[in-house]
């Protein structure tokens, strides 16, 4: 008989238009509503998200709707000490890029915090380069403290940050900062 339509099928046997309606499939108007519940082994082909360019400010809000899962780009500072606040991780694996796309050095501050104080921790490392530096102190890591729920940006020239959430409560911190200063300091709010 070959492929048919939801809509035949019904005709032929009401008992089936619970179990027709309830299947999952982008076939019909390639949408996917309702609650989707996943178990087993998951493959997929690649989903990509447009980066998305925030505003700089005195405080910007990171969501997971708008945020979570792609490429944030922070462009030149409007203040000094612009901060982006991480959110609470729904689950595990929660993910939040943040790179640096200003065309020069910039003489304010980034800083990454919690929502509120001991919200989150961070744990991982930021490789940090001092630019002005001459020796070998201009290329180190920077390690979170037990307890950190904050991470500062000096003077940025360019940096690539990734947040990935191993537990509700903390987050995986990794990437490289640029700076002509101690470009990552990790601290307590």
């Amino acid at each position: 008989m070959g492929n048919v339509t939801r809509s035949f099928l019904k005709t032929k046997n009401t008992n089936f238009d619970n179990i027709l309606d309830s299947v999952a499939t982008l076939s019909d108007d390639q949408t996917l509503s309702g609650t989707l519940t996943l178990s087993g082994v998951n493959t997929h082909t690649a989903i990509n998200l447009a980066p998305v360019t925030l505003t700089p400010a005195a405080s910007v809000i990171l969501t997971r709707a708008a945020n979570s899962g792609r490429l944030n780009l922070i462009p030149s500072v409007a203040t000094s000490n612009d901060e982006y606040v991480i959110p609470v991780a729904a689950a595990a694996g929660e993910t939040y890029e943040i790179a640096w796309s200003g065309i020069a050095a910039d003489a304010d501050d980034i800083l990454f915090v919690a929502s509120a104080a001991d919200a989150i921790t961070f744990t991982g490392g930021v490789l940090q380069f001092d630019t002005d530096a001459t020796d070998a102190s201009g290329y180190t890591i920077a390690f979170p403290g037990g307890d950190d729920d904050k991470l500062t940006i000096v003077n940025p020239e360019s940096f690539c940050i990734k947040f990935v959430a191993t537990t509700t409560t903390n987050y995986h911190v990794s990437g490289y900062a640029m700076s002509t200063d101690t470009a990552v300091a990790f601290g307590d709010l």
